[in-house]
């Protein structure tokens, strides 16, 4: 059934490089506080149960019989709360960064990185997304990205209103800080959407330093959250369907969008 209004947390957590036991445990006291405070979508940042590590071969789980999501989902259960976030796969001979979101309903929504962080060594050893998918949750229509996939306006595009809510799990450094939040506000005006945007913060094993800038924007670039820089905590705030539908019917700028398709992907 359709509803008026979703309620998501921020999670901006400190990620402990390479230690999926530890991470999960950050998981289970955020889930807690998250079910606490009436939140229906708990989201973490990006690769969240080991850090944006490139050592595959150590840390990737196997898609199928991942540990990491076998724990995750009996949290999603335990808690009644759905999950974002992404984590290191192998599936066959190759390695995505793998978008997850999971409902106590017992769906569950995948979604590869398509945009692959070369400058980080990603595109050298992880596979690109073949596809982008929409989904539906709760009467939102709701697209998931990573972290460098914000870049990229053509893979955000929201053709004829397709997606009400774009989430971006990421882990994105503090030299870049400025553009993060620049462009959370761009894909939210630009494709008349609620952008919410998680990032990491502390240090990791790499000494790139992360100060999250988390934040919830409405459609017209507004902060409906925004989480303190440097600091570990946790957020909840409520979106609404009304403002978005009011916004779409009033100025409606997405029936003057150029038509186009990507090569190689199918929208």
């Amino acid at each position: 059934m359709a509803q008026e209004t979703l309620t998501l947390a921020l999670a901006q957590c400190d990620i402990v490089w390479e230690n999926p036991t530890e991470n999960l445990q950050v998981m289970r006291e955020t889930f807690a506080q998250a079910a606490q405070g009436g939140a229906e979508i708990v989201v973490f940042p990006e690769v969240m149960t080991t850090g944006f590590s490139m050592h595959l071969e150590a840390i990737a789980e196997p898609f199928e019989s991942s540990p990491s999501l076998q724990s995750i989902r009996a949290m999603v259960q335990q808690y009644g709360v759905a999950v974002v976030s992404s984590l290191l796969v192998k599936e066959g001979d190759k390695y995505f960064n793998r978008i997850f979101f999971i409902t106590p309903e017992g769906e569950e929504f995948f979604q590869d990185k398509r945009h692959l962080f070369r400058m980080g060594g990603e595109a050298k050893q992880v596979s690109p997304a073949g596809g982008r998918h929409v989904f539906l949750y709760r009467g939102w229509n709701i697209l998931l990205i990573a972290c460098y996939d914000m870049r990229f306006p053509v893979w955000c595009r929201n053709r004829a209103n397709e997606y009400d809510l774009l989430i971006d799990v990421a882990n994105w450094p503090e030299p870049r800080r400025l553009v993060w939040s620049t462009l959370l506000r761009a894909r939210a005006m630009e494709n008349l959407a609620y952008v919410c945007g998680v990032n990491r913060v502390g240090r990791d094993a790499e000494g790139l330093v992360y100060t999250g800038d988390s934040a919830l924007i409405d459609p017209k670039g507004r902060e409906l959250a925004a989480l303190e820089e440097r600091r570990i905590e946790l957020k909840i705030a409520t979106l609404e369907r009304a403002p978005l539908d009011k916004l779409r019917k009033k100025f409606p700028v997405y029936l003057d969008a150029d038509e186009f398709s990507i090569v190689g992907a199918t929208l």
